[in-house]
């Protein structure tokens, strides 16, 4: 472990030396693409151009300034016995810096669950070495997984912490091909950067629909070997998504969420979410917002928006029992005042058990139904 911590260090020196003049380079890079290929139709932030000869470029765009580009990569097969230095420096005298990932990778760090389940999708959990936050996964198969996943009655599948904050340590003695992070506004990824391990930038959680979000499968398929499969899937998500829109939930004001201290965060009204409530039918009172993130808003600001909500969605982490209405009306005295919780029409989340986070951000089209239906599938009337 020692030894570890002495090569973290040497990485961290040669990183300062070198990271600038990468950063610069990087800052000057200007999106000149023409097509996004690939028959990418939904995401704005990600870009796939065949390169030749079986190659890709992939651009992940910086969803807070989209003129510009946050990271790209050319994936390379593994069984291209063509490529070499030469071909390298050709490459970036015509596209520009990239980071190049020689495909499938065979060892990866996956920090969030939805990526997990998505693998687990495309049969590709194998290329899984290193995972995060894995007490919060609750879909069954991965669970499964996990637990069959041992040697001499320890874990193969070894635990990188948070992931908000991987084990650097862990991460490097796992000698893995590629890390998979989620990138925040402002958010530095600390010492992940100074690995010798390429990152792979999941940035779909900033498209604006839930389509566009589901589409980056393409990209993740292909990091994997599953690139057709992962073009096949989405079509079928995709045709039933757009199978279900709009849902007749009769223009019913929905109101979602629930605040976290003095703050209440509400989906923007250019994000995925307020997409699907629009896909579903409901009336968002946020809709008019062009954020595409969440809003931070007192308590007061959205009783003002939405008191008069006719259903309200909320998700909360109750490991002992499912709220009831008196229950959640006892978390506080404020939720009373909300029109849908005095008519008890509150449909709540319990993501201590449900596999809500795992599976929704590849397939929208099963919680569009949800919330069309109301099957309790994700959401559950919540019982007086």
């Amino acid at each position: 472990m020692k030894r570890i911590s002495i090569i973290l260090i040497l990485l961290l020196i040669l990183s300062t030396l070198i990271g600038c003049r990468s950063s610069q380079q990087q800052q000057h890079q200007k999106l000149s693409v023409g097509s996004k290929g690939f028959g990418i139709e939904y995401a704005e932030l990600l870009v796939m151009e065949d390169a030749g000869g079986g190659r890709t470029l992939c651009r992940i765009l910086d969803p807070w300034r989209t003129e510009r580009i946050m990271m790209q990569y050319l994936l390379v097969p593994k069984d291209d016995k063509e490529w070499n230095e030469s071909e390298e420096e050709t490459f970036a005298t015509r596209y520009g810096t990239s980071t190049i990932l020689r495909t499938p990778l065979d060892r990866m760090a996956v920090t969030a669950s939805c990526h997990v389940w998505l693998l687990s999708q495309l049969e590709a959990l194998n290329h899984v070495a290193i995972l995060c936050d894995t007490v919060f996964i609750n879909a069954e198969n991965i669970k499964k997984w996990m637990r069959s996943n041992k040697a001499n009655g320890e874990p193969t599948i070894l635990d990188g912490g948070t992931a908000t904050k991987p084990n650097a340590e862990v991460l490097l003695s796992g000698q893995c091909d590629a890390i998979w992070i989620s990138p925040y506004e402002n958010a530095s990824l600390g010492n992940l950067t100074m690995l010798p391990i390429p990152i792979i930038y999941c940035a779909e959680y900033m498209e604006t629909t839930p389509l566009a979000r589901a589409e980056w499968m393409k990209f993740y398929g292909r990091l994997v070997g599953c690139g057709p499969k992962a073009d096949e899937l989405f079509d079928a998500v995709a045709t039933r998504y757009e199978k279900l829109c709009k849902g007749d939930r009769k223009g019913q004001k929905i109101l979602v969420d629930l605040p976290y201290g003095a703050t209440w965060y509400v989906p923007g009204g250019n994000s995925t979410s307020a997409r699907l409530y629009e896909d579903a039918g409901y009336v968002y009172p946020w809709a008019d917002d062009s954020h595409s993130g969440s809003l931070s808003l007192s308590k007061e600001a959205v009783l003002a928006k939405a008191q008069d909500c006719d259903i309200w969605y909320i998700r909360y982490m109750d490991t002992n029992n499912d709220w009831t209405l008196g229950d959640f009306k006892r978390q506080n005295a404020f939720f009373d005042k909300f029109k849908a919780a005095q008519e008890g029409n509150v449909w709540a989340c319990n993501t201590a058990y449900s596999d809500f986070f795992d599976v929704t951000s590849f397939r929208p089209d099963s919680l569009l139904e949800s919330f069309i239906q109301q099957d309790g599938v994700f959401y559950k009337r919540v019982e007086r």
